[in-house]
């Protein structure tokens, strides 16, 4: 403890002195919880616009566009009287989606015959596209169900009959978790995560590594009394702390002022959260023994904490990739917090279901220790090679050309 204690206050002395990478990390990801919560502060992208192909004119064709605009999701921003300027407008980006009304369409409706009205969506912007495609094709259901029981009453159908004929099936759905089907605590809770994951490997790379690059290892070894391990502890134990409490605060705002669900103990999230960042640093520290370069190091260490947001599953299942990608996704520390994460808050399963996603965890920590053995290896290998060599250590007189007259 007492040469941990020293290493962390020598470690603390060099954030006093070059305190500018631990500030822009803070802010970067207090910018991220901002920019999310704002981007997303109606849970999902609303008043998305539009566009209706009205070639009908007819009581069909206004009941849709009232019907459209007494929705949230979506917002009619114009009414075209041909395809090519609804395609055009689609193409220069002022709409996502455009319904297109043929001629004719209520009267073959009346003479029950079956009309086809035209739907497009620009699939370019997949959740815009999405959003406003099913929008409009329940709105068109909808319509097109209350002129059928409009019909039916003028034909003089009792109205049990008339619903049995619309809708036969009356379909109970319940959203297990997010009665809202608000995106924000699918994607926030793990995206920011991600983001200080991010963080925590390039800072604990870059720490590990300038060590190296300023030849400041023996006096860092010296400091710690020689002990491996608590020089590697007290390095890297000011930078757990300080991304252990953006997490902390992040999920407070999410389950305490944003009102996420949580139905599992917000102190085991928060253990599992502390055991998310010591993985992370865990491997930074194995990639920084392995590759020896800062540089390239901080490279693989962007790519490999970027792969993790694909990898992780909430963006794209895991179940569905290749068996050899699925296999890979085991390396991510984020893929398993993601896992804990939804059996403690959207479960609120036991400990025996998230420690068993937990454990993963776990053992990249243990990676630690073993990146510290090989780390020391090396360490003791270059003391005895300049031991060997004594002359690389010895400062080389600058060369000046000299001109005599």
């Amino acid at each position: 403890m007492n040469s941990t204690l020293k290493v962390l206050l020598r470690e603390l002395d060099r954030i006093k002195r070059h305190p500018r990478y631990v500030i822009i990390l803070t802010l970067g990801a207090i910018f991220s919880y901002v920019f999310f919560l704002t981007l997303m502060k109606e849970g999902q992208p609303e008043k998305l616009p539009i566009a209706i192909v009205d070639s009908d004119g007819s009581y069909l064709s206004r009941r849709l566009c009232h019907e459209i605009e007494a929705t949230q999701g979506v917002e009619v921003v114009a009414v075209y009287g041909s395809h090519n300027e609804a395609r055009q407008a689609m193409q220069q980006q002022k709409i996502y989606a455009f319904l297109e009304i043929p001629k004719g369409t209520y009267s073959e409706l009346l003479d029950f015959k079956t009309p086809h009205i035209s739907l497009y969506a620009n699939n370019a912007y997949l959740l815009a596209g999405q959003l406003s495609y099913k929008t409009l094709i329940t709105i068109s259901r909808l319509a097109s169900g209350a002129v059928h029981r409009e019909i039916l009453r003028k034909k003089g159908v009792s109205e049990d009959k008339i619903m049995a004929t619309i809708q036969p099936i009356v379909i109970d759905s319940h959203f297990i978790s997010n009665p809202w089907a608000n995106y924000q605590p699918y994607v926030l809770t793990t995206v920011l995560p991600g983001i200080l994951g991010l963080m925590v490997a390039l800072i604990s790379i870059y720490v590990f590594s300038e060590e190296q690059r300023l030849r400041t290892i023996g006096d860092w070894m010296r400091t710690a009394d020689g002990k491996l391990i608590p020089a590697m502890v007290g390095k890297l134990l000011p930078y757990t702390f300080l991304f252990t409490m953006l997490g902390i605060v992040g999920n407070i705002i999410f389950f305490g002022f944003e009102n996420y669900v949580l139905l599992g103990s917000f102190w085991s999230l928060t253990l599992v959260y502390v055991l998310y960042i010591m993985a992370i640093q865990s491997m930074a520290i194995v990639i920084c023994v392995l590759i020896g370069d800062m540089h390239m190091a901080i490279c693989v260490g962007a790519i490999y904490t970027t792969l993790a947001f694909t990898m992780a599953g909430f963006s794209y299942p895991v179940t569905s990739m290749p068996p050899a990608l699925q296999g890979f996704s085991l390396i991510f520390p984020l893929r398993h917090y993601y896992l804990t994460y939804v059996d403690i808050a959207l479960y609120g399963a036991g400990a025996k279901q998230w420690l068993m996603h937990m454990l993963p965890l776990i053992g990249f920590i243990a990676a630690f220790f073993i990146a510290g053995l090989i780390f020391n290896r090396n360490f003791k290998r270059g003391k005895r090679y300049r031991m060997l060599h004594p002359e690389i250590n010895e400062p080389q007189p600058p060369t000046t050309d000299t001109k005599c007259d």
